[in-house]
Parts: structure tokens; sequence; C-alpha cells
């Protein structure tokens, strides 16, 4: 299966989670986020806009995951993050992807 067939498959199992793409990262990079990285946005932020809370609230409320870590800037914020299905998920602005986590 190439990786826009599993992707369609991926989504067409888990609706709502709009998967763009697959990445692959390393289990320490993720590590390391979930040691070091924020846990919500007021942990990365001391005041955020309504549309970051907004966003974030979706994202509670589609995965309902374990969150391993945000980063952001002034601009726009990342997750990691461990959805209620198990897998582990990139959630950025413009993209939300499938990871593949390697040694």
């Amino acid at each position: 299966m190439n990786k826009s067939q599993r992707i369609e498959q991926y989504n067409k199992e888990n609706k709502n989670y709009n998967i763009t793409g697959i990445k692959k990262l390393r289990k320490q990079h993720l590590d390391y986020a979930r040691v070091n990285f924020a846990k919500s946005l007021d942990e990365l932020y001391s005041s955020y806009s309504h549309a970051k809370k907004a966003s974030f609230e979706e994202i509670l409320n589609t995965y309902k995951p374990e969150i391993i870590g945000l980063q952001g800037s002034s601009m726009a914020y990342s997750v990691y993050l461990m959805a209620s299905n198990g897998d582990t998920l990139w959630i950025t602005r413009d993209n939300n992807y499938l990871v593949d986590v390697t040694e």
C-alpha cells in the first residue's frame, strides 16, 4: 500500500482525523517532547487568541488525546499527541500527520 492509499484508508477508519500526511519521527524526539515541551496552551503562552483556544479545544474533542507536547510561536503552534485510538499524531496549523515512530 502506498502512502496516499494508506492515508485514504486511515481516514476512512478514523473519521474526522483528516490525516494529510505521514511523518517518521524518532522515539527519542517524542521522548524529549514528552519531558520538555508544554502540555497546554497555558504552559506555552502567557496569553493567546480565541482562535488558538478554539483550535486546541477542537483537537482535544476530536482526538481525545494524551498530549505529548506543544511547541509554537506567536503565529502558530503544533501538537504531538497520542490519540484515543493509540496512534501518534502531529497536528500543525496546516496539516495533520500520522507519525511512524522509529528507533
